[in-house]
């Protein structure tokens, strides 16, 4: 169903409304969606003007990279952005209400600045690459108790998409045993 960005926020009032933007949203947003899908977990879903919905849901997951104010966002993911939408992610990351939660990449400067000033009562989460390994051409996630998940992904980028699903995921309650043992199964 087409809908607007206003008509969107009073549809879901009632959920947690979460926004990622930046280059890499497409694929955060595919892999979160997912995850989510997989633990049986009801979530609405807003991209392209499209809205999906599931009776239910808690949660409304907004892949967007325009009027990212709109959507009053309870929590707002930043992923690695060009120069020209620096200034969109610090109004966004400034608009974040109290109580609220941005979650940022650490590896790129600009982001890192916009993510971690300090705001009145906005919880901010930073994410860099997990810790993996490479072994005969197939990447492996690492866990905090050295448990090895193969996964389809490779490359820096992706495997810093996967810390950034990680980071918000565990925000909506997926713990880190099920996202390890969920993305080891997705392909790529």
């Amino acid at each position: 169903m087409e809908v607007s960005s206003a008509a969107l926020y009073q549809q879901n009032i009632d959920k947690q409304r979460i926004v990622i933007t930046g280059q890499d949203s497409k694929l955060l947003t595919r892999l979160i969606t997912e995850v989510l899908s997989l633990n049986k977990r009801k979530f609405n879903h807003f991209t392209d003007g499209k809205l999906i919905t599931q009776p239910g849901a808690p949660v409304l997951i907004i892949e967007s990279q325009t009027n990212l104010l709109e959507f009053q966002h309870h929590v707002a993911v930043l992923t690695p952005a060009d120069a020209n939408s620096i200034d969109s992610l610090t109004q966004l990351a400034d608009h974040t209400p109290k109580a609220g939660t941005l979650i940022y990449t650490e590896t790129v400067p600009s982001i890192k600045a916009i993510g971690s000033k300090e705001r009145a009562d906005v919880q901010s989460i930073s994410y860099k690459i997990l810790p993996h390994k490479v072994k005969d051409g197939k990447t492996f996630l690492i866990s905090s108790t050295n448990e090895e998940f193969p996964i389809q992904l490779s490359g820096e980028k992706n495997l810093l998409i996967l810390a950034a699903a990680k980071e918000l995921l565990k925000k909506i309650g997926i713990s880190s045993g099920q996202f390890y043992k969920t993305v080891s199964s997705l392909s790529a």
